[in-house]
């Protein structure tokens, strides 16, 4: 059965009803449910993946490489490049700014190295890494180098426009993903018992929504699971599990909300069969939005 937190539990003794259910690897949803728990948000943590750091010599090596920025897609990069700077007995270095294409990243960059360094961070809703590369355009004198720690197989083509600009743009791989194919233990089973808790008869006010990224706060959105995906690649392999399901249990699993960090991703949920996408741009706006729902659900 999945791992669940919080504290609202079935009244038959099944496995609560998750508020959200978390798809980040161990880590990033230690980070999530830190804060769903105090806000009385109920989660379940299904991982889609895991992070593996690779060489910290060479991570190491990328700061010594005379970059005047480094960039950092990710909150997984964040961790594995300060924990490989904790091992090695260094702190981040003074002058080099780090480049962050997200809050998440901001976030977790801020609890690991504190405020001093600089920080290029693109104001929502605009976070991401193409976006962060017209902030680096802006920066005055031009930097001549930067490097990105990023996963081996990680987007590259947002860097095009840093090199027709004439900044060397290095790419050094720094961690890499290890995909959870298989569908979680007990995710039948799971959904199966939301299902009877849920009726599939409510259905999300977000569907009927042009955009989801601008419904007003009033839209009422279905109570009960809704998931919560980072990237286009776990969008597929959530999918994938939900491949494994009975059809209609498919179609109740893949009608819940699904909370996205960048309107990019909607178009991509929607051709995976996800119709309730919906963008959160802050984490604790997100946490409001769902105990506003718990306490409508409950009225």
């Amino acid at each position: 059965m999945p791992e669940a937190s919080g504290t609202r539990a079935a009244s038959d003794g099944a496995p609560p009803v998750p508020n959200l259910i978390l798809t980040q690897d161990d880590a990033s949803a230690a980070e999530w449910r830190a804060l769903l728990d105090p806000a009385g948000l109920v989660s379940c943590h299904w991982p889609a993946f895991q992070i593996e750091a690779l060489s910290d010599a060479d991570i190491l090596a990328a700061f010594d490489s005379g970059a005047e920025g480094v960039v950092l897609p990710s909150p997984a990069a964040v961790r594995v490049v300060a924990q490989a700077l904790q091992r090695g007995g260094r702190r981040w270095p003074s002058g080099v700014w780090a480049g962050l294409p997200g809050a998440g990243s901001a976030h977790a960059f801020t609890r690991q190295f504190g405020t001093g360094p600089r920080l290029l961070v693109p104001p929502p809703p605009y976070q991401d890494a193409a976006h962060l590369a017209r902030l680096v355009l802006c920066l005055q004198p031009l930097p001549q180098r930067i490097v990105v720690l990023n996963r081996p197989d990680g987007r590259r083509e947002w860097a095009g426009v840093l090199q027709e600009a004439g900044i060397r743009v290095d790419w050094q791989p720094a961690y890499q993903a290890r995909w959870c194919a298989a569908e979680p233990a007990g995710f039948m089973e799971a959904w199966q018992g939301w299902q009877a808790a849920v009726p599939d008869v409510e259905v999300s006010g977000l569907s009927a929504v042009q955009d989801p990224d601008e419904a007003d706060e009033d839209t009422v959105l279905s109570r009960g699971p809704h998931w919560l995906i980072g990237s286009a690649s776990v969008l597929r392999t959530v999918a994938g599990w939900l491949a494994t399901l009975p059809p209609q249990l498919a179609h109740f699993a893949a009608h819940r909300p699904v909370w996205l960090p960048h309107p990019r991703l909607i178009e991509a949920a929607r051709t995976l069969g996800f119709d309730s996408p919906r963008v959160y741009h802050d984490r604790q706006q997100l946490i409001e939005r769902l105990q506003s729902e718990e306490f409508r659900s409950k009225r």
